[in-house]
């Protein structure tokens, strides 16, 4: 089988052509037009002329040029359209048991789908039990920037001092801030609807359960933090009785301390 090979021009190979009247002779070729067609068969060469068409080794490959500029930074883009709202998130569940940072003071205190339920107490005077938070233990009380309960109460008297209250209890337990809804019962928080109390925004007594008379008595949060804002939590309390009213019951649905909310029942 015939194999073509074409010359480049400016090659000068000396080929020993071995076929007819011209065994003798010798020629130089130095351009492919002097062959017809450009090309000659390997049968055509001698032995001489084929051993010395062995392809030669491959050079090495060069050094890598320099890089190229960097080119110049487009136009910025048009801005896209805003996207879509999103739907709104479900929220958070309701706590439906008093676990972990929370536990109640006694079996009277239990969680119900509506919050947590307190009594009834035939008593409100005699009887009572609370709700116990621990998750701010060992915080200061100049730490405790925000602090709020939501709570219903009813009893079937007047019970000018029924409302649920709630106490920081301080140093061990030794010590304690109470918030009072009543202000030493002279104001009495609407009976069977919910209401919001922020602790820290009202007036509260420094171991002064009882309101007794002796001054400062009701002073601002502000205040307390002044004389006492180095005293260490021990234990939050959202208590319901041992103040007074006929059948006294509550309901806490929310307590909310430095921003972390909890909500009792189903949510």
């Amino acid at each position: 089988m015939k194999k073509g090979i074409t010359l480049i021009a400016g090659l000068v190979a000396v080929l020993a052509v071995t076929s007819g009247a011209f065994a003798a002779k010798h020629y130089v070729i130095t351009s492919s037009s002097q062959i017809k067609k450009g090309a000659i068969s390997l049968s055509d060469l001698s032995d001489t002329a084929r051993k010395a068409l062995v392809r030669g080794h491959r050079g090495k490959t060069g050094a890598r040029g320099p890089q190229g500029r960097a080119g110049a930074q487009g136009p910025k883009g048009d801005t896209g359209a805003t996207g879509a709202k999103g739907d709104k998130g479900a929220p958070a569940p309701g706590l439906l048991r008093l676990t972990g940072d929370f536990s109640g003071t006694n079996a009277s205190v239990a969680t119900s789908l509506d919050g947590v339920q307190f009594g009834p107490y035939s008593d409100g005077g005699a009887w009572g039990g609370s709700v116990r938070y621990d998750g701010a233990n060992g915080l200061t009380l100049n730490q405790i920037t925000q602090l709020s309960y939501t709570a219903m109460y009813s009893a079937a008297d007047a019970a000018p001092i029924g409302a649920s209250y709630l106490r920081i209890f301080l140093n061990n337990d030794n010590d304690d801030v109470v918030f009072d809804a009543t202000k030493c019962a002279t104001t009495v928080p609407a009976k069977n609807v919910f209401n919001t109390f922020e602790v820290t925004a009202s007036d509260v007594r420094y171991d002064d359960d009882s309101c007794d008379g002796v001054p400062p008595d009701q002073q601002s949060w502000s205040a307390v933090l002044a004389a006492h804002g180095s005293d260490v939590v021990s234990g939050i309390y959202v208590t319901t009785g041992f103040t007074g009213g006929a059948d006294l019951t509550a309901i806490l649905r929310s307590l909310s301390v430095n921003g972390d909310s909890f909500v009792f029942g189903q949510a």
